[in-house]
């Protein structure tokens, strides 16, 4: 059910996208929205005598605001808006892959109950949760002549489950926080994670044991896992990033510690967590890695094996495959660092993203890999992969292609869908040392150099045309090249940009206009930058410029224009660190000042949304006593938890008026250093002092308080 909206008839509407109301109205009404104007006439409207699908097909066309002001002008068009959940998909297609796939995922799993708990911390109104419940289609039974009907339902219940829960907590003026555990620790609290579903919360500790409770059936939190991680798996180059060995996707969560030992462990759908499989190897584990459906794992050990393990259909794990290791491995002195390793068998493995493929590959400097494909029986078939120009393989964002690359003028792609057909990538005269493969797999970025004892690298973008041939893109564009993520060049979220760093002072931009051209748009920076990434919906690039008065620069795309400047947020002039992030649906952005020690003044984060002309206004400051350790917005970017210092967490929210408002303080005896929601958005969990964790449920403050757990 998606909540209705208010049909308008005072001739106006409200400048900001968000308000939607709950009680229909009869009228019409005149308007205007991104240029879209809708008047009242004596005569009916042709438009409204359209058939429904060519109606639907052009209500699909508009972008969110114009739907909104569509759906306020009569009550038909409302009705076909509210029947088709538009605005539900429309939202839900602003956010990204990563966050539609898990709010499907929890939409699938939710059983009625749940619904009707979780709906019911929002609303006294259980004919919400009722008309949801007829929108999914799971426990229906499905003839031929509903086969289409029942489809729609299907891919419309998460946009209108999520959409609906937002508009209900953007409803709450206020929120009750109700403590439902207070979990304290014996050694220091690194990091915590929800699961995907939010009802098991992983601690990890700083003596490198870590503990899952679980949610159970008597309403209370329990402990139900310990497990023994590292810390310091060797993350992949070039970028130097700590990881964990801790991998959770689906229901099963993969943890390895430093040395022979693999367990993987299962979220039941009784809310418990249980020890599925224990795997001992006699030799250390290199590597792990976990499908995206949590139903296989693939094992390597420095002895040059590597095992598949698949989950059948009887629940158990099973050895899927024994892949040997890869020999005659050269060049071990590059890596003499790894200590304890056969360097001429040890590789790692890791699958693609469909779990369909498994890429084994030395850890040493080295061409050989090989490709294991899973066939329709169950089983994997392998084809190994060499060539002598090249030191890495990696595989593309999406999985379909190798990248061969390194300490030659060319670079090899496979495309994995055609046979392994090979295309190769000439950057004459230049040395290949990095490669990055778009989303999409359309085009990639070599980063390379002349001279080695240079930091100074040039970028140079290939794609693909609609024959399958690679051709150069782009000349050789002067970059400053950085094993730091924050600093490296990156592809936009949709393919169509490349952001780079010049020089610390300047931005590189290329953006492929509509001819497949690429665009280079150079843009000077007003000090040298720290950290630069895209909004997830590509349109937007926030610059964190860190110093004495440090600053949150704001860049947006026009296709006319290119990028330009669109915003400074200003911060406190004696605090030189700052961080910011883009909400879910890249509508809004958070930034504070962070790592400061001192007390007894006022610290700020600042709130700023994108209005209907892309202008970036100023939406709420929150105000602590103490330095801020973190602010994050929820997986729907309606509201936003904050933690500091001072011994608070701030919940801050949208109300139907777009206005952002402090809906509830989370208090503490200690400073709180971190923060954060659940993904469906009806928990926070609270680190406090060095031990303590504080799981909290978020209520309506009209729908009582409930019991503690």
């Amino acid at each position: 059910m998606e909540p209705p909206v208010i049909v308008n008839n005072k001739g106006s509407y409200d400048s900001c996208p968000d308000c939607a109301g709950v009680i229909p109205e009869a009228s019409c009404c005149v308007g205007r929205s991104n240029g879209m104007s809708v008047a009242p006439c004596e005569d009916p409207c042709t438009l409204l005598n359209l058939p429904e699908l060519p109606m639907r097909k052009l209500l699909d066309l508009l972008d969110f605001r114009d739907i909104l002001a569509t759906a306020k002008t009569c009550r038909h068009l409302n009705q076909l808006i509210s029947n088709e959940h538009l605005l539900a998909r429309r939202w839900f297609d602003t956010l990204a892959a990563q966050q539609q796939n898990q709010f499907k995922e929890i939409a699938r799993d939710i059983s009625k109950p749940d619904l009707h708990n979780w709906l019911g911390q929002f609303t006294m109104d259980t004919t919400v949760a009722d008309k949801l419940c007829s929108q999914d289609p799971a426990d229906q039974t499905i003839d031929d002549d509903r086969n289409t009907c029942e489809a729609q339902k299907r891919r419309c219940f998460p946009p209108a489950l999520f959409y609906t829960v937002g508009q209900l907590m953007v409803g709450c003026r206020q929120i009750e926080p109700v403590l439902e555990k207070r979990i304290i620790n014996k050694s220091e609290v690194n990091n915590v994670s929800f699961n995907t579903h939010g009802d098991h919360l992983v601690i990890f500790r700083s003596n490198h044991t870590g503990i899952i409770f679980g949610f159970t059936g008597d309403c209370q939190w329990h402990k139900q896992a310990g497990f023994v991680f590292n810390y310091w798996v060797e993350p992949e180059p070039p970028f130097t990033t700590v990881m964990t060995s801790f991998i959770a996707h689906g229901r099963h969560v993969l943890t390895w510690d430093g040395y022979c030992t693999a367990r993987i462990f299962a979220y039941n759908a009784d809310h418990s967590c249980t020890d599925q499989f224990t795997i001992v190897h006699e030799s250390r584990i290199l590597s792990a890695d976990l499908s995206c459906d949590g139903r296989q794992v693939v094992i390597t050990c420095d002895d040059g094996s590597a095992k598949i393990h698949s989950l059948n259909d009887d629940g158990h794990w099973m050895l899927s495959a024994n892949i040997e290791g890869i020999e005659d491995v050269e060049d071990i002195e590059d890596i003499a660092h790894l200590a304890n390793i056969d360097y001429s068998r040890a590789v790692k493995a890791c699958f693609s993203p469909d779990g369909s493929r498994v890429l084994t590959r030395s850890v040493t400097p080295n061409p050989h890999a090989k490709i294991h494909q899973r066939n329709e029986e169950g089983g994997w078939t392998s084809a190994t992969i060499s060539d002598p120009n090249a030191k890495f393989v990696r595989l593309s964002p999406n999985g379909n292609q190798l990248l061969l690359f390194g300490f030659k003028e060319s670079a090899k792609i496979l495309s994995l869908n055609d046979n392994q057909e090979s295309a190769i990538l000439v950057n004459d005269g230049y040395t290949i040392m990095h490669a990055i493969a778009s989303p999409d797999g359309r085009h990639v970025i070599t980063v390379s150099h002349q001279d080695a004892a240079t930091r100074r690298k040039t970028l140079k973008i290939f794609g693909r045309d609609a024959s399958g041939n690679w051709t150069g893109k782009t000349d050789n564009i002067p970059i400053f090249f950085s094993t730091d993520s924050d600093l490296a060049p990156k592809f936009s979220p949709d393919g169509c940009h490349v952001l780079a760093i010049r020089d610390f002072d300047n931005l590189e931009f290329l953006s492929c206009d509509k001819h497949g051209s690429w665009v280079q748009n150079s843009i000077p920076l007003r000090r040298r930058t720290r950290k630069a990434f895209f909004s997830p919906n590509s349109s937007h690039v926030a610059v964190i410029t860190p110093g004495y008065g440090p600053i949150c620069c704001i860049y947006g795309y026009d296709a006319a224009t290119g990028w330009i400047e669109k915003k400074v947020i200003p911060h406190d002039q004696n605090l030189p660190e700052i961080e910011a992030s883009f909400s879910a649906d890249s509508r809004h952005i958070v930034s504070f000042c962070c790592r400061d020690k001192s007390f007894g003044r006022e610290y700020h984060v600042k709130i700023h949304g994108r209005d209907g002309h892309g202008d970036w206004l100023p939406r709420a400051t929150i105000t602590h006593y103490g330095p801020i350790n973190s602010a994050r917005f929820n997986d729907d970017g309606s509201h936003l938890v904050t933690a500091s210092a001072d011994g608070t967490a701030i919940i801050l929210g949208r109300h139907a008026n777009g206005k952002w408002v402090n809906k509830t303080t989370l208090k503490h005896n200690c400073p709180v250093r971190t923060a954060i929601f659940s993904t469906d958005s009806r928990r926070v969990v609270t680190v406090s002092g060095d031990c303590t964790v504080e799981i909290w449920r978020l209520v309506d403050s009209g729908m009582g308080s409930g019991q503690s757990g």
